[in-house]
């Protein structure tokens, strides 16, 4: 068995973490090294006395194979993407002119972002949270881990775990991982705690910063509730949105019953041009010029037939069901 902690940087995948390590500590086979290769990730998955427990943030360069659908669960969590990028740029002490910040930067980092969301979403059996739902929540939030992990808890077990994950106890573990070092069933680094503010992008990020951001994640952010800031960002979701409802599919235009125009001049054109030509062949014998006469009609008919099918896109290969239809239509 394989359960993996996923979720975007500083979204409380770390929070998650400590909880879903004290809901399995009771189960046989647990191990929770860090610094694994993912790469052992798919045999931990078929096996049943294992369960490795991972914690992992999504990177381009990892193997997709490493994390199986079968025998696996994921724990994801998520954030203002915004917010990310501010929180990481505040763990690292990263000022404005600080060369690893800027919009080049903060682009690719909200990109990165959400190509994992887009990937951790796409496994079979994964839990997700939202940063924002659940920081305020602790209780909610261990009882439905307990509820996606099968784990029976009572209520004092539940007040145990909140306790043991409150603030005050990870700003001490985050004092103890600067002496002692990070504590594997902990995983709370020396610079790891910040205020955890909802909307702290906007004291930190620069407006460049913001707008490159935006640019990059507008549509995300509308689609899981976020409200944009910047002309740029509005204008990209627009544009979004449009494409959306432009790639919608056509309406089936066999639910009309009555002939629309573009079927009855096809009709006309058809019939005109089947009309003359018959008459030309019928008339060939007796009298070549009345003959010769609906040859040319049935001609310019036949050409302003072609012409009108090219004026619909119609192609060669659909010509024929294109005709047939505006024939039916036109004698309807």
């Amino acid at each position: 068995m394989l359960l993996v902690v996923c979720g975007m940087h500083r979204s409380g995948s770390t929070l998650v973490w400590q909880i879903a390590r004290h809901l399995v500590s009771d189960q046989p086979g647990l191990r929770n090294p860090r610094g694994l290769s993912t790469s052992q990730f798919p045999a931990a998955a078929a096996d049943c006395d294992d369960l490795l427990m991972a914690k992992v943030h999504f990177r381009p360069a990892l193997e997709r194979d490493d994390f199986p659908q079968v025998g696996a669960k994921y724990l994801y969590t998520y954030r203002d993407v915004r917010d990310v990028m501010a929180s990481l740029y505040r763990k690292g002490r990263a000022k404005p002119e600080d060369p690893e910040r800027g919009p080049r930067s903060s682009r690719l980092g909200a990109r990165r972002e959400l190509r994992g969301d887009t990937f951790w979403r796409s496994r079979d059996s994964v839990w997700i949270g939202k940063y924002e739902q659940f920081k305020d929540d602790v209780p909610q939030l261990v009882r439905d881990l307990a509820d996606f992990l099968e784990v029976d808890v009572t209520s004092q077990r539940v007040d145990a775990i909140v306790a043991d994950v409150d603030m005050q106890a990870q700003q001490s573990r985050a004092v103890d991982a600067k002496a002692h070092g990070v504590d594997d069933d902990l995983r709370v680094t020396s610079n790891h705690i910040t205020d955890g503010r909802m909307g702290a992008w906007r004291d930190t990020l620069t407006t460049e910063e913001l707008i490159a951001i935006e640019a990059e994640s507008a549509g995300w952010l509308v689609e899981h509730g976020y409200e944009l800031e910047t002309a740029v960002g509005k204008r990209r979701a627009a544009q979004t949105q449009s494409a959306d409802s432009e790639a919608e599919p056509a309406p089936d235009l066999r639910e009309h019953t009555q002939p629309q125009g573009n079927d009855v001049k096809l009709g006309v054109l058809t019939l005109a041009s089947s009309a003359t030509a018959a008459g030309a062949m019928f008339t060939t014998q007796r009298n070549s010029g009345v003959s010769n006469l609906l040859w040319v009609a049935a001609l310019l008919s036949t050409s302003a037939l072609a012409y009108r099918l090219g004026q619909q896109r119609v192609g060669f290969a659909a010509a024929p069901a294109t005709i047939l239809s505006s024939l039916r239509s036109f004698g309807s």
